[in-house]
């Protein structure tokens, strides 16, 4: 048994889960959250970035607490998404193997209610949520919260972000007075400051791990510098010469990460995105490649990227650079997980490279060169004559087609000259190094009705 996690009070059960598991030495946070859910009754914040074990800082004891006997809904666990609600219920799930008849639930937008409200027809001990569907499911009367022991708001700092502050504001309000509200946060913004004096009051007691503190010493930090015009360039040859490797490319907003899917089209890697706009047939599509290894790159945005464990990624990169260093410690968190090495590698312009030093001095760490050479191939901007069978009779003129063949392939428009429409068809002329990507992104889609076939002259 861990010596270390029976001193901070749990019991047996959970102790032969946490080594069974391999889980030996608590975090700093486990370390000082769990004694307080046990021991305490105040309502508690809890400051620290992800891959520091929050779940489990607040999971361990809240299971501890939970009375087996008893079919109520104990403790209600708010997530911002259905992906961290899937990550959160796994978790319990393996703490919990040895307590007997203890159930948790994730409910979440995306999946037939109806199918919900029936596994819910014996209430759950915990209840895993986002913020809208357990709206939907109290509205129908499919949750009862009178017995709840606990009340957990996770990822507090993306529900607010996501737009979640007026839903969790009634999820508080169907709580009974008095229950223990644990709110936990990457950061704590002054936004975020006046919600937790809104939800938790003022008698709280918080826990601040600082991000120099917080972050992993297993992965190793590195810096690619480009020259200005040829970063894409410089990523890909940094993809090719890791081949084999798994990764999660971070890009600051979704347009920018469709973007760049669009640009990697027909690599020799498998590249795919996760971003806002998706469906959640669409996410759980990725997602199940991705962990499936028929991915082998993921590209996302940050709020994307919230509640994704996948075991053994080689590297995080940051194409544009994390706002802060708590954004920074978040990424990074993706790799380097269950004792592994990894990689955190930012995208640096050359004369640009002095911003790496502030989170050298806050995080104290230090970047490496990774050196890359490209070479410029001049025949990729040799002009490729090309035919695609769209035409006037499809009620399109110069501009139009411009835009389509642009907007679906993701090519800039200054690589496409020489648009001449015919009835049924349309030439024109790209530049060479954006043919296969125009091909890859747009070969056999369709215009309304309209199979595309586009061909090289």
């Amino acid at each position: 048994m861990s010596i270390k996690f029976a001193a901070l009070g749990l019991n047996e059960a959970l102790l032969q889960s946490l080594e069974e598991n391999n889980i030996v030495d608590p975090s700093e946070i486990q370390e000082k959250i769990i004694p307080m859910v046990l021991q305490g009754t105040k309502n508690i914040v809890g400051i620290s970035q992800t891959g520091t074990g929050k779940t489990a800082a607040f999971g361990l004891p809240i299971l501890q607490q939970i009375d087996p006997k008893l079919q109520q809904t104990q403790a209600l666990i708010l997530v911002p998404t259905r992906e961290l609600g899937q990550q959160v219920a796994k978790d319990l799930f393996v703490f919990s193997r040895y307590i007997v008849r203890i159930h948790t639930e994730a409910v979440y937008g995306g999946k037939k209610i109806e199918e919900q409200i029936q596994k819910l027809a014996t209430p759950k001990h915990i209840l895993v949520a986002t913020p809208g569907r357990l709206l939907d499911l109290l509205s129908r009367k499919a949750v009862d919260l009178s017995h709840l022991k606990f009340l957990v708001i996770d990822e507090a700092d993306e529900m607010l972000a996501m737009g979640f502050q007026p839903d969790i504001a009634k999820i508080v309000k169907a709580c009974k007075p008095g229950i223990r509200k644990l709110l936990f946060t990457s950061t704590l913004a002054p936004t975020l400051q006046e919600t937790v004096t809104e939800y938790l009051g003022n008698g709280i007691e918080e826990i601040n791990i600082q991000p120099q503190e917080a972050v992993n010493a297993a992965i190793e930090h590195y810096y690619i510098a480009y020259q200005y015009g040829y970063k894409f360039e410089f990523l890909k040859a940094f993809l090719l010469e890791n081949i084999t490797a798994r990764g999660i490319i971070f890009c600051r907003t979704q347009a920018a990460t469709k973007l760049l899917k669009q640009q990697l089209a027909g690599f020799p890697i498998a590249v795919s995105a996760l971003y806002g706009d998706l469906n959640q047939f669409e996410r759980d599509k990725v997602m199940k490649a991705f962990k499936d290894k028929r991915i082998q790159v993921l590209i996302a945005t940050d709020i994307a990227a919230r509640g994704i464990d996948v075991a053994a990624l080689d590297f995080v990169m940051h194409y544009h650079l994390p706002d802060n260093t708590a954004q920074y410690v978040n990424r990074s968190g993706r790799t380097a997980r269950a004792g592994k090495k990894g990689r955190s590698i930012c995208m640096l312009q050359q004369d640009e490279l002095y911003q790496r030093e502030d989170f050298e001095e806050e995080l104290k760490i230090e970047f490496e060169a990774i050196p890359l050479e490209i070479t410029i191939d001049k025949s990729d901007a040799t002009l490729v004559d090309m035919s695609i069978n769209i035409g006037i009779r499809h009620d399109l003129n110069i501009g139009s087609v411009l835009k389509f063949l642009t907007f679906h392939s993701g090519v800039k428009e200054t690589a496409i000259v020489d648009i001449n429409l015919e009835r049924a068809h349309t030439t024109f002329a790209i530049e060479n190094r954006y043919k296969n990507q125009l091909l890859h992104n747009l070969q056999n889609t369709k215009h309304f009705h309209q199979r595309i076939v586009i061909e090289e002259c």
